[in-house]
């Protein structure tokens, strides 16, 4: 059991290093982090009381994966945010051995809280219980002890993240699982008043082999009354082109029929073709869908140098609009993030060159960048550091983008390839901060997400091609650090 003074101890730290700066190179500023110790899973994302909630898994103690609290981080305006603290906390009999993801719904003028108490016995059995905490506008947090107890029979206790949604006045809870024979699936339960909970059985897909685990899975209701169900799946094989990391985060979208439970859907596609990113949430407000995912990878902790010399690791990538085109989940940055641009570095409209180099004079920045792709046929950016770079290729005769980061000196390395079609124009939205860079392609269509960690601070970033290069676009801003008060 956690003593409740390393609490205490921990708001400390947390007061006493906002009155400082931090002079890492990798610190971010743009991008949710904590001060110290592991971040991942978005949890609880609502807009309550006039602010964004972003709730996380957060285990303040160590960068290991164990420990797991929720966090809490508030912001109006993606720009200013509170101070990180510590909400829920795995000390009571149902969570003991961690409060696992989960999601938030307002309701009576209460923020309610729904996630996962994990607990394992001397043998490492583990139980899962699905649990409900409130929180009011003192800020005060209210555990209401267990809404689930245990799993429905057919499934293993790996039974987890639940999400709420409500349709024709009803709520319905759709929580990931694992069969007995050790497929992954999600079951739904639902409820009129979010206290008392009857099992309704399992979604029916067609993906009856896809994977042995399913986490975080969110059921979202798009413009044309069709659903996207946002899932990870863990234990899918990869390919060359796709399913590259250790887990995978994506979606299908279809017909939701809550009577039979059926989704009648179109094929799996994964939310971001890059390194980290995973356990994606998404949550409504303005009826937009804004998505925050964890940036990052479960059992990849160990890669990153920051763990070890900044004594945190992993982030919260921007939070991106959802937009359904042509049954595919468009994906763009948030609008209210245009604040965060300081000053415009640069501004070209139709250059004709061989080569292009930007020198900026930081690495918190944002880039548009659209190319003629009449005269090229293989472009090449290369963000670099002195003596290391990463690469982005793009080839327009077999539609392949290729991100390499294997000319970087520290891990993580790899390299990601995914199909991308262009063909007048190629199109980039591109942000970076000192340890994430975060690209849209074509408005959207793709997305990809680069943790790195340079030996030097400085930046160049070189835009090239074999034949000229023609650079309709060029838009580069200065953008702020986000602040904690």
């Amino acid at each position: 059991m956690i003593e409740e003074n390393l609490y205490d101890k921990v708001k400390k730290q947390i007061d006493e290093y906002y009155k400082k700066e931090d002079c890492s190179i990798w610190k971010n500023n743009f991008h949710i982090e904590m001060p110290f110790g592991l971040v991942n899973d978005p949890n609880g994302l609502s807009y309550y009381n006039g602010e964004f909630y972003i709730f996380y898994q957060w285990n303040p103690f160590d960068c290991e994966h164990n420990n797991k609290h929720w966090g809490l981080v508030r912001t109006k305006d993606f720009i200013n945010f509170s101070k990180p603290k510590v909400v829920l906390k795995p000390v009571d009999w149902f969570d003991k051995n961690g409060c696992y993801s989960g999601c938030g719904i307002v309701r009576d003028d209460k923020l309610n809280l729904f996630y996962t108490g994990n607990v394992k016995d001397e043998n490492n059995e583990r139980s899962s219980y699905q649990c409900i905490a409130t929180y009011d506008k003192n800020g005060i947090c209210t555990k209401n002890e267990v809404v689930i107890d245990g799993q429905p029979e057919g499934y293993t206790a790996h039974f987890r993240d639940p999400y709420v949604f409500i349709e024709n006045e009803i709520y319905y809870s759709i929580i990931g699982t694992q069969t007995n024979d050790l497929k992954g699936k999600v079951v739904i339960y639902n409820s009129k008043n979010l206290k008392e909970w009857n099992f309704v059985g399992e979604l029916k897909t067609n993906m009856n082999d896809f994977g042995y685990m399913w986490e975080c899975p969110n059921m979202v209701k798009l413009d044309n009354e069709k659903y996207a169900f946002i899932f990870s799946p863990q234990g899918i094989e990869g390919e060359e082109f796709k399913y590259q990391n250790i887990y995978q985060s994506g979606y299908v979208i279809g017909n939701l029929n809550l009577n039979t439970l059926t989704l009648n859907h179109e094929g799996f596609k994964e939310l971001d073709m890059g390194f980290e990113f995973y356990a994606p949430q998404v949550f409504k407000y303005n009826n937009e869908n804004i998505m925050i995912a964890w940036v990052g990878m479960p059992e990849k902790e160990e890669e990153y140098p920051s763990n070890n010399r900044d004594g945190r690791v992993f982030a919260l990538s921007m939070p991106r609009v959802l937009e359904e085109k042509d049954g595919v989940l468009y994906q763009r940055p948030f609008k209210a993030l245009e604040k965060l641009r300081k000053d415009k570095q640069l501004e070209l409209r139709n250059i004709e060159t061989k080569e292009y180099t930007i020198n900026p004079s930081s690495r918190t920045l944002e880039m548009k960048l659209n190319l003629d792709l009449n005269l090229n046929t293989l472009v090449e950016i290369k963000f670099k550091f002195k003596n290391e770079y990463i690469s982005l290729m793009y080839n327009k005769n077999t539609q392949v983008c290729i991100i390499d980061r294997n000319h970087m000196k520290l891990k993580p390395n790899g390299i990601r390839k995914f199909k991308l079609k262009a063909s007048n124009s190629l199109k980039f939205h591109i942000f970076i901060d000192n340890s994430i860079i975060e690209i849209y392609y074509q408005d959207g269509i793709e997305a990809t997400t680069v943790m790195y960690f340079p030996k030097n601070n400085e930046l160049s970033i070189e835009i090239k091609s074999q034949e000229n290069l023609f650079i309709s676009e060029l838009d580069l801003w200065n953008l702020k650090k986000i602040n904690y008060n």
